[in-house]
């Protein structure tokens, strides 16, 4: 799938069919793996998708997108699929055991070591790290809140997450450079808004801040790949940047074992991940692949129907109020990805300006991963270092305003 997704992206498109079928086929062969909740969520997703191409039909759609249906995520499943390679060869330090001095140095180093990490091999490092961390299994408040912040706000700018795959994806025309001005700003508030609240709330205990000491020396990788990316994306501008994430994830972690060991070896080691670690990427699967044919359907019943929102143009204004609505309804349980699919198929016909509907895709992806008691990063937290819902909601619920009114700042100063 990821081969023939890459092909397809540089132009053979032929190699669509192949990428759509491995994807269902992988889908089928790892379903008895998926969990209940799991199953529910995507024939959910599959039913609306069908029932919503079954009305389009009845008032007027006379095509079958059956290529669609199985293509529509296929690049963001590629691109997560692709990118889970780079742990064969990301040292995040994990196997480090000495200790750091507690306090604001320790805070910092952790922070800026996770957040960088976790840009490049995503939940894997908020994981090693909230173990490290965990005392007696469970994370208390500035550890669970920072660590967990820090985490989502590399969604605002890494091209290794399926948040900006995504909004990159359902806002067509929007590009990585061109958000990165919009995002990286609020990256920084976010990081400044946390020590702040942290640093003046009572029980705070920065002074007490028990870090985790972190390899920076294997920076180098993410820090090549970013810049292969944008290299790339400035000699290629036709190919989708998931293209390139996807192809240079898979030749520069074969490159890298090649230099550090052999090729025979190097094959070996990927062709074992295949085997051993890849299909563990099935609720990724499920999930993508499930809501790209829910998002099939709504774009066909929405083209036939042509709902309004009774307003002319995706005005700066209307961008923070669709902001509000699609963060109120992260918070209250909605996934992101299925929002941003529905958002995008009413929005596109008001001809919005890309990097502005990127941006509102991105922000709600990333805010409410932590404001949503309910998302999958509050789900992980809580089953993992026993944090309860209603504590996922009250420790990041002020942090939630604050980086909504961030946004809405920075969509006022830059589109008005």
């Amino acid at each position: 799938m990821i081969l023939a997704t890459t092909l397809a992206g540089f132009g053979l498109s032929d190699f669509l069919w192949l990428s759509g079928g491995c994807a269902l086929t992988a889908l089928m062969m790892l379903w008895r793996r998926t969990r209940r909740i799991q199953r529910i969520q995507c024939v959910i997703f599959i039913a609306v998708g069908f029932g919503a191409l079954g009305w389009a039909y009845l008032i007027g759609y006379r095509s079958l997108p059956l290529l669609q249906l199985i293509t529509q995520n296929h690049l963001l499943i590629s691109l997560l699929s692709a990118v889970s390679f780079l742990r064969l060869i990301t040292d995040t330090g994990q196997q480090r055991h000495e200790s750091m001095a507690p306090g604001l140095k320790a805070f910092f180093k952790t922070l800026a070591g996770l957040h960088l990490f976790a840009a490049m091999i995503n939940l894997s490092a908020l994981m090693i790290y909230g173990d490290r961390l965990a005392r007696n299994g469970r994370l208390e408040r500035t550890t669970a809140t920072s660590i967990q912040r820090s985490f989502a706000l590399a969604t605002l700018w890494s091209p290794f997450f399926a948040a900006m795959g995504t909004c990159l994806l359902y806002a067509p025309g929007a590009r990585l450079a061109e958000l990165w001005m919009l995002s990286a700003p609020l990256c920084l508030f976010g990081f400044v808004f946390t020590f702040a609240e942290h640093r003046f709330r009572a029980g705070g205990g920065l002074e007490s801040f028990a870090g985790f000491p972190v390899n920076f020396g294997a920076l180098w990788v993410p820090s090549i790949m970013v810049i292969c990316v944008l290299a790339l994306h400035h000699v290629l501008p036709t190919v989708s940047v998931l293209v390139l994430v996807s192809a240079l994830s898979i030749g520069v972690t074969t490159a890298v074992l090649t230099r550090r060991r052999s090729l025979s070896q190097a094959l070996s080691t990927i062709g074992n991940f295949s085997s051993e670690r890849l299909p563990d990427m099935y609720g990724e699967l499920a999930l993508f692949f499930s809501a790209g044919i829910m998002a099939t359907g709504l774009t066909a019943l929405i083209s036939q129907t042509a709902p309004t929102l009774d307003v002319g143009a995706f005005t700066p204004e209307v961008a923070v109020a669709v902001l509000a609505v699609l963060l109120a309804l992260a918070i209250a349980g909605v996934h992101a990805l299925v929002s941003i699919v529905t958002a995008s198929a009413i929005l596109l016909p008001l001809n919005p300006e890309p990097a502005l509907l990127a941006f509102v895709f991105l922000v709600t992806w990333s805010v409410g991963a932590t404001g949503g008691p309910m998302s999958g990063l509050n789900l992980a937290m809580q089953s993992r270092y026993r944090i309860s819902a209603r504590e996922c909601f009250s420790w990041n619920i002020g942090y939630s305003l604050a980086m909504f009114g961030a946004a809405s700042a920075i969509i006022i100063a830059f589109f008005s």
